[in-house]
This record gives C-alpha cells, sequence and structure tokens, in this order.
C-alpha cells in the first residue's frame, strides 16, 4: 500500500499462539464476532454480526468460496469474511465490492429487539476465488490491519525454514529435510492459493507481496528437492 509504511520482515518470533487465526484477527480488528452460514445454505443479501465494541466496524461481509456453487455439497460452508470498502480500495487493485449509491453511509450498529448486544446489518458480498482458506490471512495483511511479519511467517513455513531467512537455497533444502510429503503437500496447497490469490486480487502492499512469493518458491524447491531425492533412492531394476 502506502510507501510511508514499515518493511515487512521476519522476526525471531516463530511462535504461532493459538489465537491468531487470520480470519479470528480479522474479525477482531473490526470489532465483530466470527460467523458462520448453515450447510449447504444459499448466500443471503445481508448479514447480522454481532458487535463487540462500536468502533470501526465493517462495511461489508464477503462470503468466500473457491467451489462453484452450483458443485456445493451439502457440508459446503462459505467463509464470511468482513471488510471495509475504504481499507479495500487503498489496499487491492481489484474492485470485487459493487459501488454504492452516492451519500451512501457505512452500517451503523444497533441494539436487536429485547437484546442487549449490539449487531450491524452489513451487505454481503459472494465472492469466488482460487483459494479461499487463505483469504483471511491474506486480506489481514493486505488491508494493513496487521503488521507482525513473524505471524505471516508462520502460516506459510515452518519455524526452522523462517530462521534461515532470508537464503532460499538453504530454506528449500531445510523445508524438504525437515517436512513429511503430507507437510509439504499442506504447505505447497496453502502457499500456491495464496499466491494465486494475490496474483487474481492485487494487493498492492509490495513487500507482503515478496514475502509470500518467497515463501512459494521455497515450498515448489523444497517439493522438487524431495522428488529428486526420492526418485535417486529408487533400486534400479537389472535388464
Amino acid at each position: 500500500m502506502s510507501g510511508s509504511r514499515p518493511r515487512l520482515l521476519p522476526s525471531k518470533q516463530y511462535i504461532l499462539a493459538e489465537d491468531c487465526d487470520p480470519l479470528d484477527l480479522l474479525c477482531s480488528h473490526f470489532n465483530v464476532a466470527k460467523t458462520t452460514l448453515g450447510p449447504a445454505s444459499e448466500i443471503p443479501t445481508t448479514l447480522d454480526m454481532r458487535v463487540k465494541r462500536d468502533a470501526h466496524t465493517p462495511s461489508h461481509v464477503l462470503a468466500v468460496f473457491d467451489i462453484p456453487e452450483s458443485e456445493w455439497g451439502s457440508s459446503y460452508q462459505p467463509l464470511l469474511v468482513p471488510i471495509r470498502v475504504d481499507l479495500f480500495t487503498r489496499g487491492f487493485r481489484s474492485k470485487i465490492i459493487p459501488l454504492s449509491p452516492p451519500g451512501s453511509t457505512f452500517p451503523v450498529p444497533h441494539y436487536a429487539e429485547n437484546a442487549e448486544e449490539q449487531f450491524v446489518t452489513l451487505p454481503v458480498v459472494p465472492l469466488l476465488v482460487p483459494h479461499a482458506p487463505s483469504i483471511p490471512l491474506l486480506f489481514l495483511f493486505g488491508l494493513g490491519l496487521e503488521r507482525r511479519s513473524h505471524l505471516l511467517c508462520c502460516c506459510l513455513l515452518p519455524a526452522e525454514v523462517i530462521g534461515e531467512f532470508p537464503a532460499p537455497p538453504t530454506m528449500a533444502n531445510i523445508m524438504a529435510t525437515l517436512c513429511s510429503d503430507e507437510q509439504l503437500r499442506e504447505h505447497s496447497k496453502f502457499n500456491q492459493g495464496l499466491w494465486k490469490n494475490i496474483l487474481s486480487l492485487g494487493p498492492r502492499d509490495l513487500h507482503f507481496i515478496e514475502l509470500a512469493q518467497t515463501a512459494w518458491n521455497v515450498t515448489v524447491e523444497a517439493r522438487r528437492i524431495r522428488r529428486q531425492d526420492t526418485a535417486s533412492h529408487i533400486p534400479s531394476v537389472p535388464n
């Protein structure tokens, strides 16, 4: 985003706390409680989100999915991701949120009937993306809400790999050595998904993009090293 932002670099804090789920953090930044739709529910046009604190609340909620609606099974649930259109416009190049009529204001929290808690009624914007699970992390950093680089790094790479930043060859070798095949597949799926989302939605924060690209490149190289090592240990069959 802005050139005045501090540079985003890994820190020496590599432990990801249990309360660092990106969607939880995103909801916390916007002072609303995380919510879900019922399995196989239709996407509503508006959604009431419970307000934790009447300050800096969202303007919209995105119903995020990476499978076309026609292919949803009985248990599929889109992610409900709160967002502010002003922050998104500044932080991203894509235009996924419909323009509001001139003079429109952001939704205002209100008290539900016979309830002591406040709610905010938000327009819902359906959003088909390449990879739904990495969208909260992308928005958390792409909107400029989060600057803790160790949080980003811990979501993308193992701690031992982060410790070798910024040396991609060493990082890839350590990742290939330490990770199981399943761990490599999971990191690859998430990091590739995040990278595809970046290409699709166009965040402006170049430092965030650089870190995400480094993580993806390291993961690709680690899988290449693993395949090469596996192939070298396959005994040859005599003719």
